[in-house]
């Protein structure tokens, strides 16, 4: 049979994990969101010899050559990782977080509890 401590100890272990991995898959997830910034920012070049403005900031319709030079798939590929990974990185670490301050808590009404208790019985 398991103390309360060793309870607590327990819970307490569980929830810093989980806000672990939570903060692992946001800077997972960061990394991805900037290789996907970087490939839409920045300039490129096709065969090293005719340079492409950068997706985002074209004002107007490139060329064949251009348009062939930057494959969708990779880019959405970054998409479709990194948004989960961010929603899960998120939610993770927020159950982390809340499971800690209810320990704080917890143990605060504990300590409160045992403190009146022993007032009363005096």
């Amino acid at each position: 049979m398991s103390t309360a401590a060793e309870l607590r100890s327990a819970f307490w272990q569980r929830a810093a994990q989980r806000k672990k991995w939570g903060l692992l898959a946001l800077v997972v997830s960061a990394g991805l969101w900037v290789w996907l910034a970087y490939l839409l920012a920045v300039p490129y070049s096709v065969d090293g010899n005719q340079s492409c403005a950068a997706l985002l900031f074209r004002d107007v319709v490139p060329s064949a050559q251009c348009l062939q030079g930057r494959t969708w798939w990779q880019m959405l590929g970054l998409l479709g990782a990194a948004l989960p990974l961010s929603i899960v990185g998120v939610g993770l670490y927020i159950a982390g977080s809340v499971s800690q301050s209810l320990c704080y808590h917890l143990k605060e009404v504990g300590y409160f509890e045992a403190r009146e208790s022993g007032m009363e019985s005096n």
